[in-house]
């Protein structure tokens, strides 16, 4: 009886060190379940977005042909997407000035026409390049750059209203997936360059 439990005891050690071998073995194997998931995004890999910049190039106002008591703003803006690929939308122009109250926030306006650039010889046809709607047609890829015309009408105002350098100008628009953006401020009466 004696050497049976001896015997007993001998193998289930034995059985005790294989299983612990086993199990160390295979705690040192790649997991397979991590192999398949390793093309879905973790915790620490993050997940691509678009990210946005823009700035006002040019500036242009002028009388509402038939409305002298409104006023048409028209820009010239550049979108850089360094980002993943995303439509933008949303646009909307906020003006402050003290001339003209507290800032509003505008809606752009579609308009047909040519319209000569200040400063410039360069001409621009305003429905052919309004970026409202080139940048809800067209995603704008990663590294790339759009550039077109937003107008905007600022009611009960005129161009001497504005023309000072206390009325500052700025885009604000979105992506595809909702964050917002807006443009560095241009300040009227000073060169776009020098805006902050």
């Amino acid at each position: 009886m004696k050497t049976l439990f001896m015997n007993l005891t001998r193998t289930t050690l034995r059985l005790l060190i294989l299983c612990l071998g086993l199990l160390l073995f295979q705690s040192c194997q790649p997991s397979q379940q991590g192999a398949s998931n390793s093309s879905t995004p973790s915790a620490t890999q993050p997940v691509a977005r678009p990210l946005f910049s823009g700035v006002i190039k040019n500036v242009s106002m002028y009388p509402v042909p038939g409305q002298p008591d409104n006023l048409a703003i028209t820009l010239v803006v550049s979108v850089e997407n360094v980002g993943a690929d995303s439509l933008a939308n949303g646009w909307s122009l906020e003006v402050s000035s003290p001339k003209v109250g507290n800032a509003k926030q505008l809606e752009p306006v579609r308009v047909n026409g040519v319209v000569e650039l200040p400063g410039t010889t360069r001409t621009v046809d305003l429905a052919s390049e309004d970026l409202a709607l080139k940048t809800a047609e067209a995603l704008i890829a990663k590294s790339k750059q759009v550039e077109g015309v937003l107008t905007f009408l600022l009611p009960q105002a005129s161009e001497r209203d504005v023309n000072s350098n206390s009325t500052s100008l700025v885009v604000h628009f979105k992506d595809g997936a909702g964050n917002s953006y807006q443009t560095a401020k241009a300040v009227i009466g000073k060169k776009l360059a020098d805006s902050k």
